[in-house]
């Protein structure tokens, strides 16, 4: 890192239009990460106050400061609140979380690297991460940090970029229209990835069309000239969408249509997938056939990026999945698809396959959570669930939840018997039910959204 390059205080306060009485030499030192909370504060970081619905930051700057933190942003209106010794380390700003959204997006400019934006409604972080882990292995890549997605955490997360990278890897969500756009400006991505559409959130968005237009939002910060929109080729809302606006777009996936095309796809007796793009063969070392929307993103920016094929093939056959995503983990001679982090009906579909692919001609089990925020469309789309569990061919389903009933429903209408469908309300009386119902041999997937918690009945096992 060049030390032009690292963010100084007083480049903090020039750039978020702050105001602050330290003195020149405390104004010259570089910052560490910034914060908005008091607990994660180490040394040399800097605290941001924001108010929440519950809980307002500024009620924490002096925990900040005697952490170690050397300065907090501040709203103005609250500078009278502190005593006179604590208003020395701060920054007063009109609107704390403008005020790092416009420091983000100045640091962004005086960074003169290419960066790469993710959105879409499933496979956001896996693409995020497959990408990422792809340059890495090339060049010095910055990421989005943890899942920092939102209108707060993209620009913090861009803040704690430490000047030296060669590119970025940012990932962009939103709950309802209009939080993406200004994410996307604040990034100013030269390639935007839109992974796909679907039910996600569908109960904060209200419909399909209102969830298209949000993740086309990422093109309003992209690139003007050279600039990349990468779509999934697949997802006929994204084609549609791109046709009507008369947007130029390059399409991954399996159709012809894709200038990134897999091909020859197989996959292991272990759930592995195998496949072809432009002659070359890649072998991932994750479970899921549905992994591979996620590589070829990744595949697109090592070449665009001067990789060669044999060394994306060998990063990406590298890449490991995060923590309760899709991780295959064995206990008493049952074999465990933990997938709790999140579900909407499209991950719930890729789960299932996977359980059948992982599963083989052994028996399959399905351990399935809520998914969550789909609004109207949850009794319907629950039921949907159920039906594609039983059409699956999945043996035994426990379903878990406040929509567990429909699931059972819709299983039991589509053929499974009475005996091979559980429901409960939560997860920890689901532990009992599971230890009753699961046999030694059973390939078991638990997928369900965060709020369910299902890792508990794979803890307890």
């Amino acid at each position: 890192m060049t030390e032009a390059r690292k963010i100084t205080l007083q480049k903090l306060v020039t750039w978020s239009k702050g105001s602050t009485t330290m003195g020149p030499r405390t104004l010259s030192r570089p910052i560490g990460n910034i914060w908005m909370d008091s607990r994660k504060i180490e040394r040399g970081d800097v605290f941001l106050a924001l108010r929440g619905e519950t809980v307002d930051g500024h009620r924490y700057v002096g925990q900040a400061l005697q952490a170690g933190a050397i300065a907090a942003i501040v709203a103005r209106k609250k500078l009278p609140t502190f005593p006179a010794a604590l208003r020395r380390k701060l920054i007063a700003v009109n609107d704390p979380l403008k005020a790092v959204q416009r420091t983000a997006a100045t640091w962004r400019r005086e960074l003169a690297i290419p960066i790469i934006a993710v959105t879409g409604s499933n496979g956001k972080t896996t693409t995020r991460h497959m990408i990422t882990t792809v340059l890495r292995s090339h060049l010095s890549t910055g990421e989005t940090f943890a899942n920092w997605n939102n209108h707060i955490g993209v620009p913090l997360s861009l803040l704690r970029f430490g000047g030296d990278e060669q590119c970025g890897v940012v990932e962009l969500a939103a709950n309802h229209e209009g939080e993406i756009k200004p994410l996307s400006r604040i990034a100013r991505p030269d390639i935007a990835v839109i992974t796909n559409i679907g039910y996600a959130h569908i109960g904060l968005f209200g419909s399909l069309t209102t969830t298209t237009r949000t993740k086309f939002e990422i093109v309003a910060g992209l690139k003007k000239r050279g600039g990349i929109l990468l779509l999934n080729g697949d997802d006929s809302r994204l084609v549609r969408y791109a046709r009507d606006n008369n947007l130029d777009a390059i399409y991954f996936g399996r159709s012809k249509r894709c200038a990134v095309r897999a091909t020859d796809i197989t996959v292991t007796a272990g759930g592995k997938p195998e496949f072809m793009v432009d002659g070359r063969r890649y072998a991932l070392s994750v479970r899921g056939r549905h992994f591979i929307y996620s590589a070829l993103p990744a595949i697109f920016a090592g070449k665009e990026y001067g990789m060669s094929e044999g060394r994306i093939a060998e990063a990406l056959r590298r890449f490991r999945p995060a923590h309760m995503r899709g991780t295959i983990r064995k206990k008493k001679g049952t074999t465990f698809i933990v997938d709790c982090y999140n579900a909407n009906p499209s991950s719930m579909k890729s789960g299932v396959t996977l359980l059948r692919d992982v599963a083989g001609e052994g028996s399959a089990v399905a351990v399935v959570g809520d998914m969550l925020e789909l609004g109207s469309a949850s009794h319907r789309l629950h039921r949907a669930l159920g039906e594609t569990l039983a059409r699956a061919g999945v043996e035994r389903v426990l379903a878990v939840g406040q929509f567990s009933t429909d699931v059972v429903e819709g299983a039991r209408k589509t053929g499974m018997s009475t005996s091979a469908v559980y429901r409960t309300a939560n997860a920890e009386e689901g532990v009992e039910i599971a230890r009753t119902m699961l046999r030694s041999g059973d390939t078991v997937l638990l997928k369900g959204s965060r709020g369910v918690r299902l890792e508990k009945i794979f803890e307890a096992f």
